[in-house]
């Protein structure tokens, strides 16, 4: 834990509820709270003797870690410029991460997630509330139950649900422009259950005299307002409505998408610019203005996944290599959750709301962007790049019927020897409960599919289909490659059949 997660913790102010719900689950999960040598000196450097004597005493209770054997030059070399005594504490501490001292380290430091996400150490560099995703997705049931996106207008929803009072200690005016927003009919979109909002974006047109500085285009998509409950921290919903925005802007011709940000905002700058928005000015109040565009005429060669990220959801023109990957109902079902009703036999939505939304179990985390794929197969190699089709194998069950459904592109792909190296691997991405993973890396031959997924087919590929098309010769027990004629034809199916949800 960094300094600024244990001061607030430990300091005589009220703390944080999501600080100490996750003190709370790493203590009932087994899990060990470390405080490097480097905090300890920060904290060391308070200027307020009684305040540093009461601070550092509080941080006794923790085992600590101490510093490496890197030098300061070896430091800099490895892990970025040192200008000063905080640049020096980040490097010592972000070695202990690089060198599997520590798994994870959890710090609301904007610059840290930066230095770490330029040393790809960005995946076990983790903010509060990621780290909660991480320990609630992979120990906890999810006991609730959510509704799948929809898109109102504002007047719909509920001036006093809870979600808008946090909003208001954020921007003290917002109560006044939510009211203009309904009396607008301003559009959103909202996640809900049964009781509040769960996840909320609010968005609006824009020509080229309303846009900020630095965004381009006469037809624009403004992100107002992006905000998760804190009750929903483990669910992934900000990832998930981000998915949205990005389809609507990119599916129905806008030239750009924003949204302002403020920089204390660390989890949600590197989430969207992770997906190819950047910062392009800086607002009056000290909102960044993130904006992400598309060259929609250039060739996207899926070959090079960090432009695949930054063009996401632009589909490649240029495939060189294709999977279909079979996955049991159980874990289909948590990693595609809305593929229920395109797979439902049944005549009406009885079946297919039951199936997605009846138990929490399948509503939990499946709503990220990048997921991951766990199986035994003896594909030795996937590169990155490669067109993943998620075949959902049958288990006999009424009305569900086996198909292709789920598209991704592969990002990596890993061979998992033990538990930690697959907790390593997966932190971010699992929907796989701890025992699991337990259970599964302890047989040989596991492996780690990460890939970016995009969305649903509108018409599923069904078994008589794909062997139809020649791209199966039987139901598939392992990954089923697919280069040439039959990666062509599995494009072609692709195209046009895409959606996001």
């Amino acid at each position: 834990m960094d300094t600024n997660i244990l001061i607030p913790v430990e300091d005589a102010r009220t703390t944080p509820e999501s600080y100490a719900s996750l003190l709370r689950d790493l203590q009932a999960n087994g899990h060990t709270t470390h405080v490097h040598e480097a905090t300890l000196a920060d904290v060391g450097r308070d200027q307020d003797a009684a305040r540093r004597a009461i601070s550092l005493s509080k941080l006794e209770k923790y085992p600590r870690i101490k510093n490496g054997w890197r030098t300061r030059e070896q430091l800099a070399a490895h892990f970025g410029e040192i200008r000063n005594r905080n640049d020096l504490a980040d490097v010592q501490i972000l070695s202990a991460v690089a060198d599997g001292i520590v798994d994870v380290l959890v710090t609301e430091d904007a610059g840290l997630h930066s230095r770490a996400h330029r040393r790809n150490l960005a995946d076990r560099v983790l903010t509060v509330r990621q780290a909660l995703d991480f320990v609630n997705g992979t120990y906890a049931r999810v006991d609730y139950v959510l509704k799948s996106i929809s898109r109102k207008r504002c007047y719909e929803l509920n001036p006093s649900d809870p979600i808008f009072a946090s909003l208001q200690e954020d921007y003290p005016s917002f109560a006044a422009w939510m009211e203009r927003c309904r009396k607008s009919e301003r559009e959103c979109w909202v996640v809900e259950d049964q009781e509040s909002i769960a996840a909320l974006v609010i968005f609006k047109d824009e020509d080229a005299t309303e846009t900020p500085k630095g965004v381009p285009g006469q037809r624009v998509l403004k992100l107002c307002t992006f905000k998760v409950s804190e009750r929903y921290r483990g669910g992934r919903l900000g990832e998930q409505l981000l998915r949205q925005a990005m389809w609507a802007a990119y599916d129905e011709g806008y030239a750009s998408l924003y949204l302002t940000v403020f920089r204390k905002h660390a989890a949600l700058r590197q989430l969207i610019h992770a997906f190819g928005f950047r910062p392009v000015s800086r607002q009056q109040n000290g909102e960044l203005v993130y904006c992400k565009t598309w060259n929609r005429d250039a060739p996207l060669d899926a070959a090079d996944m960090a432009k695949v990220r930054r063009s996401y959801p632009a589909w490649p023109s240029i495939f060189h290599d294709g999977l279909i990957v079979p996955v049991k109902p159980g874990y289909h079902d948590r990693l595609f959750p809305e593929a229920s009703a395109r797979l439902a036999n049944m005549p009406g939505d009885l079946f297919a709301t039951a199936w997605s939304h009846g138990t929490a179990e399948r509503s939990s985390p499946s709503n990220s962007i990048r997921k991951v794929y766990l199986g035994y197969t003896p594909t030795k190699e996937v590169r990155p790049g490669t067109l993943v089709a998620f075949y959902r194998s049958t288990d006999g069950e009424l009305g569900v019927r086996s198909a292709v459904a789920a598209i991704g592109i592969a990002e990596r792909y890993d061979h998992i020897s033990d538990y930690e190296q697959a907790i390593s691997l997966i932190a971010k991405r699992s929907v796989y409960t701890n025992e699991e993973i337990d259970i599964l890396a302890g047989k040989e031959g596991l492996k780690a599919l990460t890939f970016l997924f995009y969305g649903y087919l509108s018409q599923p590929l069904g078994y008589p289909d794909l062997e139809k098309h020649r791209l199966l010769a039987g139901p598939p027990q392992s990954f089923v490659g697919l280069t040439g004629e039959k990666l062509g034809t599995l494009t072609d199916l692709i195209l046009g059949n895409l959606e996001a949800a």
